[in-house]
């Protein structure tokens, strides 16, 4: 991982970071980790809930 992303949510739409050892900013996230949501309702102010798409 490059350390630009070292501390970004690992849900793929998510914007937020995360504490130094986390992978996720919320419940949310981890429990959406496999899902392919449209936008991340994480809740938190701020993030952008960037819609990406694997190919």
């Amino acid at each position: 991982m490059s350390p630009a992303n070292r501390n970004k949510c690992q849900h793929g739409n998510c914007s937020c970071t995360v504490a130094d050892g986390g992978k996720y900013c919320s419940p949310h996230c981890e429990t959406m980790k496999d899902s392919q949501e449209i936008a991340c309702e994480c809740g938190h102010p701020g993030c952008s809930g960037e819609v990406t798409q694997k190919k």
